[in-house]
């Protein structure tokens, strides 16, 4: 123990006395928290729209308030020539326009199909799917209107009395469907496994570059507290940041903390284990600190983005893909602590996520210490 503290403490004093390791340790990962939660909601909102009225009825001006009032579509402009389109949206300006056809009005009233063009800027393909998506919404709202009227018209009921047959939904643990409870608690996952085990592989490798590794090869220091003892500062540091990105989650995102505090601290420190130990593995492959760089983020960062279930769930997935999903300790953290922060469920439910956590973090640390080689190659 005491040779381990003594590794323990020589690594803190490194950190502490260099100012550019203490900001990329402690202030980047905070600034690229903030830039992936403000950056990364999926909700589309005020939406820059046009419309061309070429019915010009009381009817048509119904429709189009009932696209402003969803506070989803920003009416910015009402052209009046069917060749303005092309170009409005070409300069990206708008990226929806609606064209309300002649004798819009007098279809409705007869009862008769009316189909009403939406012209969507594609050039951004999931923005433009999810307008496509809000502006049927919107129409069929403004359906369910008209067909209300025409119940109530038909059978005599009150104003206040509804149509034969309707559908209640009820959705569970997001309510107002805020993007932020999804997407924040996985920023977490995603900030946790990209800086930290970069700045655990290059505390490794240079070392191995400035040769200051000597001095351990002739010390009677083990692998196993050589590299333990590197790691208690990363692994202190990143904990601590865990509970900024926390506060932060709570406070400003106003994500719900519906699960055990507790359950959640001693899940997160197991998941620092294992993001350091992927680190200090790849620090025991590499010998410069540029690769170590290239490999931890080609490992990490890209794979938990597309692979963990941080923006589309594991269930989408091909079974290959999965496959490599369930090698990433960020899907089992991701689908951990979005459970625990919005469902509020306990270990009972969360014991897979929890166990392969502590495997990774085990074999992480195992496989560094194994390889790692107390000698000159």
């Amino acid at each position: 123990m005491n040779r381990l503290s003594a590794v323990a403490k020589k690594e803190f004093l490194e950190i502490i006395r260099n100012p550019i390791g203490l900001i990329l340790i402690i202030l980047a990962p905070i600034f690229l928290f903030f830039l992936f939660a403000y950056g990364m909601p999926l909700d589309v909102k005020n939406i820059p729209m046009a419309v061309l009225d070429e019915d010009r009825s009381p009817e048509s001006r119904s429709f189009v308030d009932s696209l402003k009032n969803s506070k989803t579509f920003d009416v910015r402009s009402y052209i009046s020539d069917f060749d303005e389109i092309d170009q409005i949206i070409r300069k990206g300006d708008i990226r929806l326009c609606v064209v309300i056809p002649n004798k819009f009005s007098e279809n409705i009233k007869r009862s008769r199909p009316q189909n009403i063009p939406a012209f969507i800027d594609a050039t951004y393909t999931n923005r433009a799917t999810i307008i496509g998506g809000y502006i049927e919404m919107a129409v069929s709202s403004f359906n369910d209107e008209i067909l209300k009227n025409y119940f109530n018209k038909k059978y005599g009921l009150s104003h206040g009395e509804v149509m034969p047959v309707q559908i209640f939904t009820s959705p569970w643990f997001n309510p107002t469907f805020i993007s932020e409870y999804f997407i924040v608690p996985g920023v977490i996952a995603i900030i946790l496994i990209f800086l930290p085990p970069i700045l655990a592989s290059i505390s490794l490798v240079k070392e191995k570059e400035t040769g200051s590794i000597l001095n351990m090869y002739c010390s009677p220091v083990t692998k196993t507290e050589y590299i333990l003892g590197k790691a208690i500062p990363y692994i202190t540091f990143t904990y601590i940041n865990f509970f900024l990105y926390l506060f932060f989650t709570i406070t400003v995102f106003k994500v719900p903390m519906n699960g055990s505090f507790l359950l959640l601290s001693l899940t997160t420190l197991i998941y620092v284990f294992s993001v350091i130990g992927i680190g200090f593995f790849i620090g025991t492959l590499v010998n410069s600190q540029i690769a170590a760089i290239m490999v931890v983020s080609v490992t990490t960062l890209t794979p938990s983005f597309m692979y963990s279930g941080f923006m589309n769930p594991l269930i989408c997935l091909s079974d290959d893909a999965k496959y490599m999903a369930y090698m990433l300790p960020a899907t089992y953290y991701i689908d951990f602590i979005r459970k625990l922060m919005l469902k509020g469920v306990g270990l009972n439910y969360l014991i897979a996520d929890f166990l392969g956590l502590v495997f990774f973090a085990f074999i992480l640390f195992l496989l560094s210490i194994l390889i790692f080689k107390k000698k000159l190659n």
